[in-house]
């Protein structure tokens, strides 16, 4: 859940506008629906925790398939999309009784900038996947009910942004049953947010699959990953960060060099986790934020607890 940006500054600006929410399918969508069913396949060892492969198709605006019902624990997605613009799929566990109808209302709501609704437990998922690319997302979840969403903005056939997409009717009803799923995924690099900052020592030069894991205690938390051009130092890019952040939706400030995306995790909510691909080049200069905001609401982490770090990766 985060948001689609080239630039700190676009980042922000999407964010406050979405309620910093910053990075899904119903029968009532337009478009992109059909009655293919995912697959979901379940396993278990006896060393450790069960794990589901699921195999979920996004077109534009709708996943495609029926209601899904999955086996707590680790849950591997294959995700295809089948959209002309980027598509996510959130997962956000809430109170039982609660509709998808009830919930994407308060998160339209919430997206003035105010409290995360009081419906929303937990949160975890499949970060953005480009238009007709396919991501594979390794994440925990614990038995509950969900309505998985997709909070991004491109508008199909269009440069432009719009309302998020599960305001277009981009969500699906998720239950999850048996025990577990409080363990978050591991990979060969991994990056760990807490309230309020972030642990890159897992983070090592090369591709390589990053599990992200939010220890909280309380508040949630993603990682947006970007990275500032060649010959720019540690130093420069922590004078140049606030002055990028402080830019907000104006003109990036003069001589100030623009950093460009790298990778993002989806949103994890305390004990949550998720994994994705991220290539890092060892001598270069990096910035992780989180544009998420407190459960009560308020400006994101990366402005009101200055929750970025710039790193380099050996």
């Amino acid at each position: 859940m985060k948001p689609s940006k080239t630039t700190l500054g676009t980042a922000l600006v999407t964010v406050v506008a979405l309620g910093v929410f910053a990075g899904a399918c119903s029968s009532s969508s337009k478009s992109g629906s059909s009655d293919t069913t995912p697959s979901v396949v379940t396993t278990t060892t006896a060393a450790g925790p069960t794990t589901s492969n699921v195999t979920i198709t996004a077109g534009d605006y709708a996943y495609k398939g029926p209601a899904l019902t999955i086996k707590a624990g680790l849950v591997n997605v294959t995700f295809v999309n089948e959209g002309s613009v980027a598509h996510e799929m959130g997962f956000i566990k809430v109170k039982d009784g609660t509709t998808p109808q009830e919930l994407t209302k308060s998160l339209a709501q919430a997206g003035q900038g105010g409290a995360l609704p009081a419906t929303a437990l937990a949160g975890n998922g499949v970060h953005d996947t480009p238009p007709g690319k396919t991501t594979v997302t390794q994440f925990n979840l614990t038995p509950g009910q969900y309505v998985a969403l997709c909070f991004d903005t491109g508008v199909a056939g269009s440069t432009k942004d719009g309302p998020p997409h599960f305001m277009r009717g981009m969500y699906k009803q998720v239950t999850v049953t048996g025990t577990g799923g409080d363990v978050p995924p591991t990979a060969d690099s991994t990056l760990v947010a807490h309230d309020y900052g972030f642990d890159v020592s897992g983070l090592k030069s090369g591709t390589h699959t990053v599990a992200f894991k939010n220890i909280g205690p309380v508040q949630w938390h993603f990682a947006e990953i970007v990275v500032f051009p060649k010959g720019t130092t540690v130093a420069q890019a922590q004078t140049d960060v606030p002055k990028l952040l402080a830019a907000g939706d104006g003109p990036p400030p003069a001589g100030v060099p623009q950093p460009q995306d790298v990778a993002s995790s989806q949103l994890a909510s305390p004990g949550y986790g998720n994994t994705f691909t991220a290539t890092f080049e060892k001598g270069r200069t990096y910035v992780v934020l989180c544009f998420f905001t407190d459960k009560t609401g308020g400006a994101p982490h990366a402005i009101s607890h200055h929750m970025y770090k710039v790193f380099t990766v050996s």
